[in-house]
């Protein structure tokens, strides 16, 4: 009785188990592709975003007197990870909307903007290591 028992067990469980595994697919191939589709309009919305910034007459004047070569920077932007620009982005658009609002006068916008080009470098370095 034990015997038929633990076979009858097995071929059931046999039976169950690619019937369950083929129904739980966890993401569709459609819903990958889509997400990534997502991922990547996001990034390219948050590069133009800061690089628009750092080329703005104001963010190029500043870093001329910070001494930052604008070039630098831009090539810096292209090469933070998703999460670091998307935070960038965040900062960028928080200055204008200061800046623009007349929170920041012109030498705190200088300083902001030579501390947001130093931050892109300092990323850099520590992603390097």
């Amino acid at each position: 009785m034990g015997i038929r028992l633990l076979v009858f067990s097995l071929s059931l469980l046999l039976l169950i188990s690619p019937t369950l595994s083929a129904q739980t697919q966890a993401v569709s191939p459609s819903e990958l592709r889509e997400a990534i589709s997502d991922a990547a309009k996001t990034r390219q919305k948050h590069r133009n975003d800061v690089q628009a910034f750092f080329s703005s007459a104001a963010a190029r004047k500043a870093m001329k007197v910070g001494k930052i070569d604008y070039q630098r920077v831009q090539i810096a932007v292209a090469t933070l990870s998703p999460e670091e620009l998307a935070h960038l982005a965040a900062r960028t658009n928080q200055l204008q909307q200061d800046f623009a609002g007349g929170v920041l006068d012109n030498q705190q916008m200088t300083y902001a903007i030579i501390a947001l080009a130093t931050a892109v470098f300092v990323l850099i370095i520590v992603a390097a290591h």
